[in-house]
């Protein structure tokens, strides 16, 4: 097949079409090599930052960044796609599997690390796999006013018209929304917005952050006066991955549970996919990307090194791409085509409409 009708420089990739590749390239090479790279035109340092090893539908992440700032920020992007957990996942599901219904309020960090739509759902199912009758049966995720209005702030930060750090932050959180209100991880939750914000209230601690002054208290009071106006009384949790906030939330009454951060990765660490995990390889890509801004992926073959960059915060980057978790081809060598093209022929098209079919039957 020739790639070239899904790939070229400047154009956006389709994440089934990276799937696709990477799979191919994975399956022929054995071994790729992922670092982030400065945004465009920016200055700044090359950091490896994994090799890929295994087969592609059961392969091992060994960890290569050294410094304690691209580690941190490497567990963050391996925490969203699912394949390292947040430590003590499963305790957090047994305390809520004792209600038949849920209302859960969120903090905002807990959709910036999408732990809900990556892993409290799926560890709900784990805690009592074998049961005819699921538990909980409802499940109604609040999102505090203050919440959305630190994920939009974060969501506009930009630097030359490109997303920072920060801005792919607040996209990766609204698209993690998005994942919820599709009802994409269980047919019975429901997500709602809650609390009006007073704006006299909404000062940013400053120009380069999201976070709102006493945006913890807002956060809690706002779900507080959402359940008391419910008159909901069982079955009602404020989830944080922050533990003072955890600690305020159960002085004033409420019921906190904390969900604690993934143990920080290490150099030389090796993931391997756990059994039952159907974590695909492009999803790893994807949040690396997110994570970084900009990644090179790179392998060698016939004695030359071949690689393609990928860009998660180009200037006309719209919520769309976000929706569809699509990625922007920057550059490719220039052997790029004569290798990939010789791969096994596929009809990306008709795997492209499934997708799109499993999407529409998904939401």
């Amino acid at each position: 097949m020739n790639w070239k009708r899904y790939i070229s420089r400047g154009r956006v990739v389709e994440f089934p079409v990276l799937q696709l590749l990477i799979s191919s390239i994975k399956n022929r090479e054995g071994h790729l090599l992922i670092k982030s790279k400065p945004d465009d035109g920016a200055e700044g340092p090359v950091e490896k930052l994994v090799s890929v090893g295994g087969d592609p539908c059961n392969y091992n992440i060994k960890i290569l960044a050294d410094k304690n700032d691209v580690l941190n920020n490497l567990t963050a992007a391996m925490c969203r796609s699912g394949i390292v957990k947040p430590y003590g996942m499963l305790d957090v599901a047994r305390d809520l599997v004792t209600s038949e219904d849920l209302v859960l309020g969120m903090d905002t960090n807990m959709l910036y690390n999408c732990i809900i739509s990556e892993h409290l759902l799926s560890s709900l199912d784990e805690v009592n796999p074998y049961s005819y009758s699921k538990m909980p049966n409802w499940l109604l995720i609040a999102v505090p006013g203050v919440v959305m209005k630190e994920i939009e702030n974060a969501a506009n930060h930009k630097t030359k018209g490109r997303l920072t750090h920060i801005g792919r932050q607040g996209f990766r959180a609204l698209q993690e929304m998005m994942v919820l209100q599709e009802n994409r991880g269980s047919s019975g939750s429901t997500v709602v917005v809650v609390g009006k914000t007073n704006p006299r209230q909404l000062r940013y601690v400053d120009d380069e952050s999201s976070k709102l002054e006493n945006a913890d208290s807002l956060i809690r009071d706002q779900f507080r006066n959402f359940v008391r106006d419910m008159d909901f009384r069982k079955g009602v949790y404020f989830l944080t991955m922050d533990k003072t906030n955890a600690s305020l939330g159960r002085a004033e009454g409420l019921n906190s549970l904390r969900v604690n951060h993934p143990k920080m990765l290490k150099t030389g660490y090796d993931i391997q996919q756990q059994k039952g995990d159907t974590i695909l390889l492009a999803r790893i890509i994807y949040e690396l990307a997110v994570e970084y801004g900009v990644i090179e992926i790179s392998w060698k073959e016939h004695g030359r090194i071949h690689y393609i960059e990928l860009d998660s915060g180009w200037q006309w980057k719209n919520m769309g791409h976000w929706e569809n978790w699509q990625l922007l081809c920057n550059h490719y060598d220039n052997y790029f085509f004569r290798e990939v093209n010789s791969y096994d022929e596929m009809n990306v098209n008709n795997i492209k409409e499934s997708w799109q079919e499993l999407r529409e039957g998904m939401f």
